[in-house]
């Protein structure tokens, strides 16, 4: 048995809404959007054996398992900085670090959505989900990862059912059109609003603008038909993507949530408005709209981050509902904890499973032959519940004690003694 075997470790570096400008996060994003390319660049970090990438529009994360998790601060932010093409010195001030189970606690917070811009939104559990079945088709995760992401899943899917954070409509898209009801001048029904991306978020935006009984809603997507779908569905009208500059002419707003590596509105495509004001929203991540449209006549631009005070009354409403959630959070953190520690006596235990087995074998082998076999089979079971019975206690008391931090000594104590006993 190998003793004092080392322990990988979680660890979190990413960026969030809440303090890293947009720019710095497109960038990040930006860098990350090949899954397979960056999943084996990180691999092949030293003191690297397990990743996760989490790309959303409210935060970049990347989640790795490492032996050494404090010394591997230096090495993963530096190679962040390079893969992204960043200057260090512009990336060090908004980027947090997480080791051990603050780490865990973060992402136990994420997918429970109580660190989102709209808290509560749903998108946020998929998305977890998502990045973590892609890192684990790629064959980026491993036993702690992969521990770590299914109890993250099904922490957010508990929160959801025993608390009210989920109750109503939240999401990234619902706000966006709170932010075009709060700068039209005219009704939200009556202005002609228009989609760019019919994706998971396209979707939502399309159904809190059906929600606002908007009566003229005009679909655009790389995939023509997809927008004749939307535009079926919706009651609205479909064009192909190459028609956007000319019919934006006869558009009020327009919301835009393409997942793209570049910007799909520039200013090749807005033509004179003869002073028709309009109103681009831009939720994609990275932003779909070259942020120098807002210098245009008659053109007003919104990101992402400009539905934090939309948002604000959502997050008052759903203030005890988060307060809820951290107990259900808090009590998984515990149990990963306790989890992660026992795997150090997990040996151990099977030591002493084996052993109480091989025991409880020896004695049955001797009545085998002198006991009927009805009686023998009662015999066999009796035998088989008195040794986890037996056996369930010291187990207990052996892993409590693994947590807290003391098992060490008892571990080698114990090993000794089932060693020997075992020979």
């Amino acid at each position: 048995m190998k003793k004092n075997k080392e322990k990988v470790h979680s660890v979190v570096l990413g960026v969030t809404y809440k303090t890293c400008p947009i720019e710095i996060r497109d960038a990040l994003s930006l860098s990350l959007q090949d899954s397979e390319k960056v999943l084996k660049s990180l691999l092949g970090l030293p003191g690297v054996s397990e990743a996760v990438i989490l790309n959303t529009c409210n935060r970049v994360e990347i989640y790795v398992a490492t032996l050494y998790p404090e010394a591997l601060r230096d090495t993963l932010i530096n190679w962040w900085a390079e893969f992204s093409k960043l200057d260090l010195l512009d990336l060090l001030p908004y980027i947090f670090y997480w080791t051990h189970i603050e780490a865990v606690y973060h992402l136990y917070t994420v997918v429970s959505s109580i660190d989102s811009l709209v808290l509560g939104e749903n998108q946020i559990l998929a998305q977890v989900r998502n990045s973590f079945l892609k890192a684990q088709k790629i064959g980026s995760t491993g036993i702690l990862l992969n521990h770590l992401f299914q109890s993250a899943i099904f922490v957010g899917k508990k929160v959801r059912e025993c608390t009210n954070i989920a109750n109503g409509t939240v999401s990234i898209a619902h706000a966006a059109v709170l932010l075009v009801q709060s700068k039209i001048q005219s009704s939200l029904k009556e202005s002609r609003i228009a989609l760019l991306g019919l994706g998971e978020m396209g979707r939502l935006a399309a159904t809190a603008l059906s929600d606002f009984g908007v009566e003229s809603v005009t679909f655009f997507n790389r995939d023509y038909q997809k927008a004749i779908d939307f535009a079926n569905r919706f009651e609205g009208q479909s064009y192909e993507l190459k028609e956007l500059p000319s019919k934006l002419v006869d558009i009020d707003v327009l919301i835009c949530a393409v997942r793209s590596s570049h910007y799909v509105l520039d200013f090749k495509d807005i033509l004179p408005r003869e002073n028709k004001n309009l109103i681009l929203i831009d939720i994609g991540a990275p932003r779909n709209v070259n942020p120098d449209l807002k210098n245009l006549e008659n053109v007003e631009l919104y990101c992402i981050d400009d539905l934090k005070d939309v948002v604000e009354k959502n997050r008052q409403q759903r203030k005890k509902a988060s307060e809820e959630a951290r107990v259900y959070i808090e009590d998984a953190a515990t149990d990963f904890a306790e989890w992660f520690y026992s795997q150090e006596v997990s040996p151990l235990l099977q030591l002493m499973q084996d052993y109480h087995q091989k025991v409880g074998k020896e004695v049955l082998q001797k009545w085998e032959k002198k006991l009927k076999k009805e009686d023998f089979d009662m015999l066999k079971k009796f035998e088989h519940e008195l040794r986890k019975k037996t056996l369930h206690s010291p187990f207990e008391s052996i892993k409590m004690l693994s947590v807290a931090g003391l098992g060490l000594e008892t571990q080698l104590l114990l090993e000794k003694i089932y060693t020997k006993s075992k020979g």
